[in-house]
């Protein structure tokens, strides 16, 4: 199946790239592996061929911290976010039982993100490919 990052990802990624042009892309990742495609994920094309999950490195070192980046897309409470995980904790654009959206809870799924951060977006909102508000200025990167 032919296969495309959605161009919302694309933009985030590439302003990531030009604030941090030497940063580590060891732990990046886009379209998932064949143990992904055996389980329900972002990072699988939808029908439409589009994978709706990144994976970003947090490098402290060449001035990418995902933390950063979460809370600032956090703050900004992007339409186009379904949800992130990070370092063990799991913040959701929607509000679950006792979880009200856009706030971080426990994260119990098979990884803990400790070494980067996942984005999903919502797949009606994937190709809206305006920039993200993260940037120097904003303290966000």
């Amino acid at each position: 199946m032919t296969w495309r990052l959605a161009r919302s990802l694309d933009v985030l990624r590439s302003q990531i790239n030009r604030l941090a042009s030497e940063r580590s892309t060891e732990s990046d990742g886009t379209k998932g592996d064949d143990a992904h495609a055996a389980t329900k994920s972002d990072h699988n094309p939808n029908a439409a061929g589009v994978v709706c999950a990144i994976d970003i490195t947090n490098d402290p070192t060449h001035e990418v911290h995902c933390q950063l980046i979460a809370e600032a897309i956090r703050a900004s409470k992007d339409p186009r976010v379904s949800y992130m995980i990070f370092n063990g904790f799991m913040l959701r654009s929607y509000a679950k039982p006792n979880i009200p959206a856009w706030t971080w809870a426990l994260y119990t799924g098979p990884s803990p993100h400790p070494h980067h951060i996942h984005i999903s977006v919502r797949a009606d909102r994937a190709d809206d490919a305006g920039p993200w508000r993260i940037d120097r200025r904003a303290g966000s990167l």
